[in-house]
């Protein structure tokens, strides 16, 4: 109820962060309930000794418990699925988990993925649901081999055959959001497909005050995310015979007001638009009265310049993918991630930069070079850009590959970012399993992508089919990863994405 509430006063996805730590202490309160209730009948009934009796309450108490946690998630996802919020949509979720080693606390994290790897729907119709999003939060010594949460981590892995879920989330790699989990003891559980926040101290603020302060990353929330046309620009450099990094200038100018005039905006917004965010405490310091503007509360908050199409930029300087060469790409995103810095200083602004999904802007973009430059081989002869910093998904690449060519753009992308890898087959777990903990080494969020295909007519499930091998019907249900995210690509038999998105999904080998 509270999530729906929330999702219905805000534009745009949110997340519940180690949902296992909140859920711990009250299934704590559960099982004191259920242990006193079988003791009191026992004691009425005059059941046993009383060790045998403490035993029986015990097993009684957790089994009751352990039901609770399943039909609690069970609902989750079906009201997530189900009932729109009074904006007109589905609540866009993540929830986050996977460190809380006590009893309930595993309990919530495993129950929550044999939730959703068991699948909602009719007996024989069963598919896995799109929300929440699940992101298992990795912790090498929690969750390595041989460590006391190993079995919590193969649950994961069993869960993402049958799942494409959860994400899995490095806080012991290498990298940013590491650093803040080794130095701090803090998560960055990123919100919706992969927008994160950057460091905002208790006290100082931009900048801990002393060695003591330490960020906070709950309650805060991004401020949009503006996305740069990278082969756009260099073209536009070359027909007016202008230095790239001059015209690159001018559009970073150009997003960093935007941003300043939405902050400016935005400040002067009263706190009653958002009564549960800004006046009940949901986001960081929101105890504001109904009549205050809400700016005071913005410092905290992150914006975004979205990158993508990376590939395509390398593509229109030299002919070269990122799988082939690499180097101009990651020059810019060097270039860009410096000039970002440099606006934070002056405009006090968290800006960070966001590898862009690009769901609809994935064609738009296309469309917007085409009308002005044509078709450039490499660059908008497909009716689609590259994500992000993504390889291209057409390249014949293994996943160690892709991980590896991609790693190289990994920190420069601090606002929000994601690696994922496509595999041909579900059943293949060690495959699954060593590819997550290598990327887990690496630092990365990783995601595991397998296209899911159900049979609507007899049941019949496999990866990637368009009609039904079994009984022929054209009737095929299909969940592809989108970007971050998961979506349904084909609802009995009729899709529900645009002809460029479509294109991409179809092209893929490596993604």
């Amino acid at each position: 109820d509270v999530a729906i509430s929330a999702a219905a006063c805000q534009y745009g996805g949110f997340t519940i962060p180690e949902v296992d730590k909140i859920l711990a202490p009250y299934a704590e309160k559960s099982y004191q309930k259920y242990f006193e209730e079988y003791t009191e009948i026992a004691a009425y009934n005059n059941l046993g000794d009383h060790e045998d009796v403490l035993t029986a309450a015990d097993e009684y108490a957790v089994k009751k418990v352990q039901r609770d946690m399943e039909q609690g998630f069970q609902s989750w996802e079906y009201r997530f699925n189900t009932v729109g919020s009074s904006r007109g949509d589905y609540p866009f979720i993540a929830v986050s988990f996977g460190l809380d080693n006590s009893r309930f606390g595993r309990m919530a994290s495993m129950t929550c993925m044999n939730v959703r790897a068991g699948g909602q729907g009719a007996a024989g119709h069963k598919k896995p649901v799109l929300f929440p999003k699940l992101t298992f939060l990795y912790d090498e010594e929690l969750h390595g081999e041989g460590k006391p949460m190993e079995d919590v981590f193969e649950c994961g892995v069993d869960c993402s055959t049958k799942a494409m879920y959860p994400d899995f989330l490095s806080l012991t790699g290498e990298g940013y959001i590491p650093s803040m989990y080794k130095k701090y003891g803090r998560v960055v559980s990123l919100m919706g497909c992969r927008a994160s926040l950057s460091p905002w101290f208790e006290r100082g603020g931009e900048h801990p005050e002393d060695e003591n302060d330490k960020p906070v990353f709950v309650g805060r929330f991004n401020l949009g995310a503006i996305s740069l046309h990278l082969p756009m620009i260099l073209a536009k450099a070359r027909q007016e015979n202008r230095d790239f990094y001059e015209v690159l200038d001018y559009y970073l100018e150009m997003i960093r007001n935007l941003h300043k005039k939405t902050y400016d905006y935005l400040a002067e917004k009263k706190a009653s638009t958002n009564p549960l965010g800004f006046c009940q405490g949901g986001f960081l310091g929101g105890h504001l009265e109904p009549d205050e503007k809400i700016g005071k509360l913005l410092p905290p908050m992150t914006a975004s310049f979205g990158i993508t199409a990376l590939n395509e930029l390398q593509e229109l300087y030299n002919g070269k993918s990122i799988v082939e060469d690499g180097t101009f790409a990651l020059e810019v995103m060097q270039y860009i991630n410096k000039k970002a810095e440099e606006f934070k200083k002056a405009d006090h602004i968290l800006y960070a930069l966001y590898g862009t999904p690009a769901e609809s802007l994935c064609g738009l973009q296309i469309e917007q070079f085409r009308k002005k430059y044509g078709i450039v081989k490499g660059v908008s002869d497909r009716p689609y850009v590259s994500n992000s910093f993504h390889c291209g998904v057409w390249e014949d690449i293994t996943p160690p590959q892709k991980q590896d060519l991609e790693n190289r753009f990994w920190d420069l992308f601090n606002g929000g970012k994601i690696q994922y890898c496509r595999y041909p087959v579900s059943y293949n777990k060690e495959a699954l399993r060593s590819l997550i903990r290598r990327a887990m080494k690496l630092g990365f969020y990783e995601g595991v992508n397998l296209s899911l295909a159900y049979c609507e007519k007899c049941g019949y499930e496999q990866l990637d089919m368009d009609v039904c091998p079994k009984c022929g019907s054209t009737d095929v249900t299909k969940i592809d990863r989108m970007n971050g995210y998961l979506g349904y690509t084909r609802v009995h038999g009729k899709t529900r994405y645009n002809d460029a998105k479509n294109a991409e999904i179809k092209d893929r080998v490596s993604m």
